[in-house]
């Protein structure tokens, strides 16, 4: 139940911040990876089982259409990458039946403190895809929480 409500309040404060991304293609991957957030916290007609699907294609996507921008420079363009990839990943992960368990919780720190970085230092050149960064962080945070409830 918390880690819904973390995910729908992520993904409704990104939606909020749609306004701020010049680029129509932007717009449309940051609604569309919302929305598939949503599909996660959503048991409608087993929906929420293919949305992990949804998120890491539309996180793949969201990754590599920030390599087209001419403002952000190459840390920026790879943490973007890194992220989108690693976020691919551990969704995927979540829904294919693997015999081995990988471990997702170092990714996820390693990404807050990469956006805290990135975010304390470049904040003007990512106000256009805050929305995308505010939607992997609610994920992250109930992956997260997840973790810590399954460990009690």
């Amino acid at each position: 139940m918390i880690p819904s409500l973390i995910v729908v309040f992520a993904v409704f404060l990104g939606l909020l911040n749609v306004k701020k991304s010049r680029s129509q293609f932007t717009k449309l991957v940051i609604v569309l990876l919302g929305f598939s957030a949503i599909a996660t916290a959503v048991n409608y007609y087993e929906i929420s089982t293919y949305a992990p699907v949804a998120i890491g294609f539309f996180s793949l996507l969201a990754s590599f259409e920030s390599t087209s921008s001419f403002s952000m420079k190459r840390p920026q363009i790879i943490f973007f990458v890194l992220s989108g990839f690693g976020f691919f990943v551990f969704s995927l992960a979540s829904v294919l039946p693997l015999d081995v368990y990988i471990i997702d919780w170092p990714f996820l720190i390693l990404f807050f403190i990469g956006f805290g970085y990135h975010w304390y230092n470049h904040r003007k050149k990512l106000k256009s895809r805050i929305g995308v960064l505010i939607i992997w962080s609610g994920l992250a945070l109930s992956w997260l929480f997840n973790q810590a409830a399954s460990m009690f």
